[in-house]
């Protein structure tokens, strides 16, 4: 079997290149197991379509594979259109939200043969066994197929429960050296020399369920690595590879204030140090929990990440955030305190959005002196806020909304009252103020080019 797996480029422009945690887990398991393959890695590599098309035409592959997220359709497309036409007999699979979140229009829509629905650890090895072997695809839980002409979907995968036994990616089946100049760029700080950045998936999930966020474990227990596992990974990547700084890869690292107090106690035993930034939720930590703050700084922590997204209380609901603003606020001014940075996303668009809602949100922003990664609402399938959206006439033709998708900084779709330039030029007004406020150097309100943390007023928090 020649099998070949592919790395999209879904953000070409950007001057990150972060190593793909998904697929890195993928081809892993499939090496474990004794398979050859190939790695086409158009991302690290800058390389177009048409260069792909080149590889494909002179390699004759029997598996094709790949995974991106949802808003990476049309690349989706493209790519399976380029393999299929190198090789008519060619079997594509594709991972990821692209298919788990729309496995029927991405088949019907494009030359994909089979979409991995969720955890594709195990199905992957089992989908390449099974197409050597010419056995049915009905055997293989957790895909979607086509079956004369209609979507067959297998039942569905029960995640494995106990992750330490997946272990961790193999990153010696990437080009290191290439994705190693990037380290500094990919993360917030910018104090280390020589940095050398990898990612650590230290959970699978989330605890909550937001209305507009979809990811491959939505619905699933949240699931975490033992402590002791992610303890020898960060000295696998310290010792194997130079690491210095862990970007800990989580839709959420941090779930208990306990799981925070066990990881800090883990890393200051080990015989080196090493620097870390990881997420929570945005209602976490309070005053009270100051000294294991600085103690998470002694440890190496640099940043926090969590989201606030909107600070209208009716928006919150709506997003089924289960937070309060004042928690929030609680939280960045202890991290401060602390010496840990806070970080934090916002999300502007919300049907009840309102030019005062958005500018309580940069006010609640300035008030923690925090530039936040900014987007506008982009409804993914499978999400409940996707649904109101079709409901409402805002998405009428789901194929062609799907092709012209993608990043959240840039505006796609209007559901509020307002007008599109009203909605736009609000927010790019109020987060130009707030960016002047904190001193920050910007290319651009929506792309944080050059990060640079604000000087703190310690006075400011001398009262926590």
């Amino acid at each position: 079997m020649k099998v070949a797996f592919i790395n999209p480029s879904l953000r070409p422009e950007s001057k990150r290149r972060q190593l793909p945690v998904g697929l890195a887990y993928i081809m892993t398991a499939v090496k474990k197991v004794g398979y050859d393959f190939d790695l086409i890695d158009m991302d690290i590599n800058n390389m177009s379509m048409s260069e792909l098309a080149s590889i494909m035409d002179n390699t004759t592959y029997d598996i094709c594979a790949f995974g991106c997220i949802v808003t990476g359709f049309r690349f989706a497309r493209e790519i399976a259109d380029i393999a299929k036409r190198s090789n008519p007999n060619i079997v594509i699979i594709a991972g990821n939200s692209v298919a788990s979140s729309i496995a029927e229009i991405l088949l019907n829509n494009t030359k994909v043969d089979i979409g991995v629905m969720g955890e594709g650890d195990i199905t992957i090895v089992e989908l390449i066994q099974t197409i050597e072997t010419k056995k049915p695809l009905s055997e293989i839980k957790g895909i979607a197929f086509k079956d004369n002409g209609k979507i067959f979907y297998s039942p569905p995968r029960p995640p494995v429960q106990n992750i330490d036994e997946i272990g961790f990616p193999d990153w010696d089946l990437f080009d290191l050296k290439k994705y190693e100049k990037y380290s500094a760029v990919n993360t917030n700080i910018s104090s280390i020399d020589n940095m050398v950045s990898y990612p650590l998936n230290a959970a699978r999930g989330c605890t909550h369920n937001c209305s507009f966020c979809y990811h491959v474990f939505k619905g699933q227990r949240y699931r975490k690595y033992s402590e002791d596992a992610v303890m020898d990974e960060i000295k696998r990547l310290h010792y194997g590879y130079s690491c210095n700084f862990i970007s800990f890869w989580d839709e959420l690292t941090f779930s208990t204030i306990k799981s925070v107090d066990n990881m800090v106690n883990k890393i200051m035993g080990l015989d080196f140090k090493i620097a870390w930034e990881a997420s929570s939720r945005g209602n976490l930590f309070k005053n009270e929990h100051l000294e294991l703050i600085n103690r998470m700084r002694e440890a190496g922590c640099d940043s926090i990440s969590y989201s606030l997204e909107n600070a209208s209380p009716e928006i919150l609901a709506a997003m089924n955030k289960k937070m309060k603003v004042e928690q929030f606020i609680e939280q960045s001014n202890v991290l401060w305190k602390g010496g840990v940075t806070p970080l934090t996303s916002v999300i502007f668009g919300y049907p009840q959005e309102t030019p005062e809602s958005i500018e309580a949100t940069i006010k609640v922003c300035e008030e923690c002196n925090i530039f936040p990664s900014v987007g506008f609402i982009l409804p993914l399938p499978g999400t409940p806020i996707y649904d109101w959206a079709k409901n409402n006439g805002h998405i009428t033709d789901e194929v062609k909304y799907l092709e012209r998708i993608g990043d959240r900084q840039d505006f796609h779709i209007n559901l509020t009252t307002m007008s599109d330039s009203e909605l736009v030029d609000t927010v790019t007004e109020k987060l130009t103020a707030l960016s002047l406020k904190l001193g920050l150097k910007l290319d651009s309100v929506f792309k944080t080019v050059t990060y640079q943390k604000p000087i703190i007023n310690e006075n400011k928090y001398s009262d926590i």
